[in-house]
């Protein structure tokens, strides 16, 4: 499986192209366009085993991630018939894609709006992001993606910039796009309660220990607030 990604980091695009017999799991509504030779069969967004426990299992699953991260609550397999065919995906909103290879031992936390791929190696498990999470405003779900190996695509609104912290990192909670390693995050003031009134900062998290953050150059809900007063 080949990926390549265009039109980054504004909006951003993925182009892959499968081997006859590979898959790619995605989002409801991100193809762009396909190849004729890749057959399409869509599923609940969840995991299961085949028979009728799988089938309620992945069922829940895919209600709990559309009702409780936002999610869609089916996703598109893409399957290659015959070699050389080709998926093109991307986000909803404008913004950046990035491939992040997935490995052995390999584990990203990604903010479930962030999801927009992966091949069916990687493991995605919807986890409670504590009560901090859910008084950030961004959702209190996150999706813990592992995989033996394999490809995960996550988007942002908005480019994406990387960041290694090896200590103390403070983020406001509308930029979080995924992170990993070794990494605890809490909730805080951005300052003094002043500051957290008249600074439009609010509430941020504070990452601290060694890993990696994925950021967005944009805040969603900050544009929804500008844009609320111009709407008829």
């Amino acid at each position: 499986m080949e990926i390549e990604l265009d039109s980054r980091p504004s909006y951003g695009m993925a182009v892959v192209t499968m081997a006859k017999g590979e898959k790619l799991i995605a989002e409801s509504g991100a193809m762009v366009a396909m190849s004729t030779g890749v057959a399409v069969d869509t599923n609940f967004n969840g995991v299961g085993k085949s028979g009728i426990v799988g089938f309620i299992k992945a069922a829940l699953t895919g209600l709990a991630r559309k009702f409780l991260a936002g999610e869609s609550m089916f996703v598109n397999h893409f399957r290659a018939k015959e070699d050389g065919q080709q998926v093109m995906l991307a986000p909803s909103l404008v913004g950046d894609v990035v491939d992040v290879p997935m490995e052995e031992g390999r584990a990203v936390t990604v903010q479930a709006s962030s999801y927009l791929a992966s091949t069916p190696d990687v493991d995605v498990e919807l986890v409670w992001g504590g009560l901090s999470m859910l008084f950030s405003g961004e959702g209190a779900f996150f999706l813990k993606c592992r995989g033996k190996a394999g490809n995960l695509l996550i988007n942002a609104y908005g480019a994406i910039e990387k960041l290694e912290v090896n200590g103390k990192y403070v983020v406001d909670s509308g930029h979080v796009v995924a992170f990993e390693g070794d990494l605890k995050y809490k909730i805080k003031r951005v300052g003094g309660w002043k500051a957290s009134l008249l600074s439009g900062e609010g509430l941020v998290l504070e990452f601290e220990g060694d890993g990696t953050l994925w950021l967005q150059s944009r805040n969603l809900g900050s544009f929804v607030s500008w844009i609320t007063p111009f709407l008829p």
